[in-house]
């Protein structure tokens, strides 16, 4: 794995995998706290020790776990959730194996500060289309797997390893979702007395609240533009994450209409006319602000004349899927969309002093920059 971070890879076939939306039924409810683990006696695992632990995945299944000191080496293949297993594991070391997306899809510097031998962990064991090659995985000798819904969990589920599942089938809350990873992560190692991401939306919440009950206004109509790569134009409809983040920000999604992620013409744009526009990936904010894209006229937009199209930021993980930095996509929101209530600056201050709750790290003011405008070397 060579020169990773910094590159930033625009797969819909990714989020496909990672973001699950509409047409699921079954949702899987979660504890505002961690449950205590069953504790058994079991020979299945460990080298015929006992004191083997049962718990219960995301996805439904039983899991028995090995004792927590046993835990010695992890591989996680959904890369969503390692940002959250970072700020949860006792020693980033004990991490072997990544899906490589982890690193590209986050901002180098945060990265080498939260896991600083991450150029050692190996990630060829899963291609591009999200197959692991189980001969590579077992060679790194887990002790435990992460994976995410049925299309991960093909070829893995014979070993005799244990394999924990953290899709939840059909939810489409950031809220929801990262606060089960956190709960699960935090059973699996034993983890207490952390910041949690149960306490940080909480608080999000409420500074959402309070600065949204400041504002007299109309609220503002936004898109979120998943990708536009080329010359196909996809977006967040109704029925995914986008509906609640935008709900939490005091935004109305133009979008809902269509439900899911949903295919989009330019001219259905122009017929949403949003005030705002939020990139996910391919084409870049910029580019749409120069109007630079070949066969697409942006300068209809009324986006495009305040020039309030807006690539999401990218940390520890793009904000624009669930991860361990989701509490502040709701407050980015608030300060890119009403400026007048939430300042750029005090925004900044928030992001600053959530990292130092979270991952006791110090943001520089460049730092936060490169995170706030993570594509602006993009053309």
């Amino acid at each position: 794995m060579k020169e990773l971070l910094g590159k930033i890879t625009a797969s819909i076939l990714f989020v496909a995998l990672v973001l699950p939306l509409a047409g699921c039924s079954q949702k899987t409810s979660v504890p505002e706290k961690p449950e205590p683990i069953a504790v058994q006696e079991s020979d299945t695992i460990s080298g015929n020790k006992s004191h083997a632990r049962t718990i219960t995945d995301l996805g439904g299944n039983t899991v028995i776990l090995p004792p927590v000191e046993e835990i010695k080496r992890v591989v996680i293949i959904s890369p969503p959730t390692t940002s959250v297993l970072l700020g949860v594991i006792p020693d980033t070391d004990m991490i072997v194996g990544v899906n490589a997306r982890a690193f590209t899809t986050a901002n180098a510097e945060i990265i080498s500060k939260l896991f600083p031998n991450w150029s050692n962990v190996e990630t060829a064991f899963v291609n591009q289309g999200f197959v692991t090659n189980t001969e590579e995985l077992l060679n790194l000798h887990p002790d435990i797997v992460f994976y995410y819904g049925a299309a991960q969990k093909g070829g893995i589920e014979k070993f005799e390893i244990p394999i924990v599942d953290f899709m939840m089938p059909g939810e489409n809350n950031a809220e929801t979702v990262t606060i089960a990873w956190d709960n699960l992560m935090r059973q699996i190692f034993d983890v207490n007395g952390k910041a949690s991401l149960e306490s940080e939306w909480k608080n999000s919440n409420q500074k959402a609240q309070n600065v949204l009950g400041t504002y007299n206004g109309e609220k503002k109509t936004a898109l979120f533009l998943f990708s536009n790569t080329g010359g196909s134009i996809t977006v967040y409809g109704s029925k995914t994450y986008a509906d609640t983040w935008f709900e939490k920000s005091g935004l109305i999604n133009v979008a809902a209409e269509v439900t899911g992620q949903a295919e989009v013409s330019m001219e259905q744009l122009y017929l949403w006319d949003p005030d705002l526009i939020y990139v996910f990936i391919g084409s870049t904010a910029s580019m749409m602000r120069r109007n630079q894209i070949q066969g697409q006229d942006w300068s209809l937009l009324t986006a495009y004349k305040n020039e309030t199209i807006y690539d999401i930021p990218q940390a520890v993980y793009s904000w624009g899927a669930p991860c361990s930095d989701s509490p502040l996509m709701p407050l980015w929101l608030i300060s890119k969309s009403y400026p007048q209530i939430m300042s750029e600056d005090e925004f900044s201050s928030l992001l600053k002093d959530y990292y130092d709750r979270m991952y006791n790290i110090d943001l520089d003011n460049q730092l936060v920059d490169t995170v706030l405008s993570p594509r602006k070397a993009l053309k």
